[in-house]
């Protein structure tokens, strides 16, 4: 299972950036190939993501909440991934590590999909990342 690590320090305490990764229904703000997050009741949510015109659908679980240290999800139908962040008090803010771990569900989507996986998962690992850190960076203006 192909596994993407990001790393990134962002400017506000572990509590405000834990409440912000915890709105999931929210990724759609921070990068435009998430299309929808769909609350489904308790602590499934709907994924919808479109990468080179195709459009991708899974369900995830949150599986770990503890405020303000992990934040871990699993999925539960379509492409199978798992992912955690890890936030760190570091003076100035917080260290976070995400970490997502994923395997394409056919042959066929890993000699289309899987070359460019990792990349791209990456991109968007570090695209969320960015928008919110200029999220919580506008909200302490």
């Amino acid at each position: 299972m192909p596994s993407i690590e990001t790393q990134a320090f962002l400017p506000a305490d572990p509590h405000t950036v834990f409440r912000l990764l915890r709105n999931v229904e929210d990724f759609p703000r921070y990068t435009r190939t998430v299309e929808t997050v769909t609350p489904l009741g308790g602590e499934r949510y709907q994924w919808s993501v479109r990468v080179g015109g195709v459009r991708y659908q899974w369900v995830i679980e949150i599986i770990q909440s503890e405020e303000p240290e992990r934040l871990a999800w699993k999925s539960v139908t379509g492409i199978t991934n798992t992912g955690r962040y890890r936030l760190m008090p570091s003076r100035g803010g917080t260290d976070l590590r995400l970490v997502i771990d994923y395997t394409l569900n056919s042959r066929l989507l890993d000699k289309t999909v899987g070359r460019v996986a990792g990349p791209v998962v990456r991109r968007i690992s570090a695209e969320v990342l960015e928008r919110v850190q200029e999220r919580l960076a506008a909200e302490a203006t």
